[in-house]
C-alpha cells in the first residue's frame, strides 16, 4: 500500500535566498496604492498583475478536479492584502458545495508560527538559536550536541517516527487515537540518528514536539496559549483555532483518503501526531496567505530575526531550500501540508507582496499526494513570472 498523506505534514524544498526576499520590499508600493500598469494588468495592492488573474485561478482550480481526481480543490490570492481571486469548485461532501471560506486542517503551515514564537524569545533575550536542547530536555540523546536552530531548520538528524513502520500500522489500524508527544518523541529518539546533528536537512516532525515543548517550558505557559496570543491574535486570524481535539469549527472542508484500502471520510481522524499539542490547528486560505504575508514581511519579529527566519539553512533538493520552519524556493516562501486525505499549499513573494494560498482533498482514484502545490505553482508562474516556481511535490 503506497504510503501517501502520513509522509511528513510538509513537503520542504530549499534555495538560496535572493536579495529582494531579505532587504528588497521596500522598493514596493504601499498596500492600496494605484500604479499605472501596463496594457493587460491590472493595479492591486500597489502591484501589477495579470488582468485575467482572477480567471485563471477558476480555470486552473477547475480544471485540477478531472485532472487530480479530487473532491474540492480551492485558491485565494492576495496582492498588497488585497484580495484578488477567491474560488472553490467541487464538494465538501455529497450535496455540500465546497465554498472558499470553509476551515480544513492546516498542518504545517503552524511549523512558521511555531518559529516565529521561538524567534519572539530570540529577541526577548530569553533564548539563543545555537543554546543546547539539554538546557530544557537533557531526557534526549544527543541534546548536548542538538541546538534550537537544528530543531528549527529540522537539521538536528533525530528519525522521523511516521516513517517507523510500527507507528503506521497503529495509526491506519485506529487513525482515531489521540497521541502523545512522550510516544512519538519516543519512537525517534528510539532509533540512531538519521545523520549527525547539523550535518543537513533531515525532515523529523520530532523536531516540533519537541520545538514546542520547549517554547511552552520557557513561555511558562501551555503552548495552546503561546499560539493564540503570540500568533492567531496578533496577526488577526480569525479563520484559525487550536482546539485539544479533532475538532473543526463550521463551515467544514471535508476530507477523504484511500490510504486503508478503502475510499473513506477521514475528516476527523485524530492529527494528534502531526506537530505539538496547542500548534495543530484548522484555518482557512485568507488567514493562511495573510499569516504567509506577515511572516514574509517580518511583522512580529526584529529585522534580525525575520532575515534569520528566512535564510536557508540546508539544501533539502536542488534549487530548494530550508530556513527556520520554511520552504524557499528563489524569492518565494512556502509550506505545503498533505496528510489524511488534505492537501495545501501556501507560497509569498516578498518583491510583489503576493500571496497565494490553495487547497485539494483527495477523491476516489486519486493517487497525486498534494495537487494543490500544481495549482499553486501554475497560479505564481502565470502572476509573477519573473519570480519562476518549480516547486516539486511527491507524485
Amino acid at each position: 500500500m503506497r504510503r501517501r498523506s502520513v509522509k511528513p505534514a510538509l513537503l520542504a524544498l530549499p534555495l538560496a535566498l535572493g536579495a529582494s526576499l531579505l532587504s528588497g520590499c521596500g522598493s514596493t508600493p504601499a498596500a492600496g496604492d494605484e500604479v499605472d500598469c501596463p496594457a493587460g494588468q491590472m493595479s492591486r495592492g500597489g502591484v501589477c498583475l495579470p488582468g485575467d488573474a482572477a480567471g485563471f485561478a477558476r480555470a486552473q482550480v477547475r480544471a485540477s478536479l478531472a485532472t487530480y481526481k479530487l473532491t474540492a480543490s480551492m485558491a485565494e490570492v492576495w496582492s498588497g492584502g488585497e484580495r484578488v481571486a477567491s474560488v472553490a469548485a467541487g464538494k465538501s461532501m455529497t450535496g455540500i458545495p465546497a465554498t472558499p471560506d470553509m476551515r480544513f486542517r492546516n498542518g504545517a503551515v503552524a511549523i512558521p508560527y511555531l518559529t516565529t514564537s521561538l524567534l519572539k524569545l530570540v529577541d526577548e533575550g530569553k533564548v539563543s538559536l545555537d543554546d543546547s536542547i539539554s538546557r530544557w530536555r537533557p531526557d534526549l540523546p544527543h541534546a548536548d550536541a542538538i541546538t534550537l536552530r537544528m530543531l528549527a531548520s529540522t537539521t538536528s538528524g533525530y528519525s522521523d517516527y511516521v516513517r517507523d513502520p510500527k507507528f503506521l500500522a497503529a495509526l491506519y489500524e485506529n487513525p482515531f487515537r489521540q497521541w502523545t508527544p512522550q510516544e512519538l518523541v519516543g519512537i525517534s529518539v528510539g532509533k540512531p540518528l538519521v545523520r549527525a546533528p547539523g550535518s543537513g536537512f533531515a525532515y523529523s516532525h520530532a523536531n516540533w514536539q519537541i520545538l514546542g515543548d520547549i517554547i511552552a517550558r520557557v513561555r511558562d505557559r501551555p503552548l495552546g496559549e503561546v499560539m493564540r496570543e503570540e500568533i492567531i491574535k496578533p496577526l488577526g486570524l480569525t479563520g484559525t483555532s487550536n482546539p485539544s481535539t479533532a475538532e473543526i469549527p463550521p463551515p467544514v472542508l471535508h476530507a477523504f483518503d484511500n490510504e486503508r484500502k478503502v475510499f473513506e471520510d477521514s475528516t476527523y481522524w485524530d492529527p494528534s501526531w502531526t506537530i505539538a499539542p496547542g500548534a495543530v490547528m484548522t484555518s482557512t486560505m485568507a488567514d493562511m496567505a495573510k499569516s504567509f504575508a506577515a511572516i514574509g514581511e517580518g511583522e512580529l519579529l526584529s529585522p534580525r530575526s525575520h532575515k534569520a527566519q528566512l535564510t536557508p539553512v540546508s539544501t533539502v533538493q536542488p534549487g530548494t531550500s530550508y530556513a527556520l520552519g520554511l520552504v524557499v524556493q528563489g524569492d518565494w516562501i512556502l509550506q505545503n501540508p498533505s496528510f489524511a486525505g488534505y492537501a495545501a499549499t501556501v507560497a509569498y513573494l516578498p518583491a510583489k507582496k503576493l500571496a497565494i494560498a490553495t487547497v485539494a482533498t483527495q477523491g476516489r482514484g486519486s493517487t497525486v499526494q498534494n495537487a494543490s502545490t500544481d495549482v499553486l505553482v501554475a497560479l505564481a508562474n502565470h502572476l509573477a513570472p519573473d519570480h519562476p516556481l518549480t516547486l516539486r511535490r511527491p507524485g
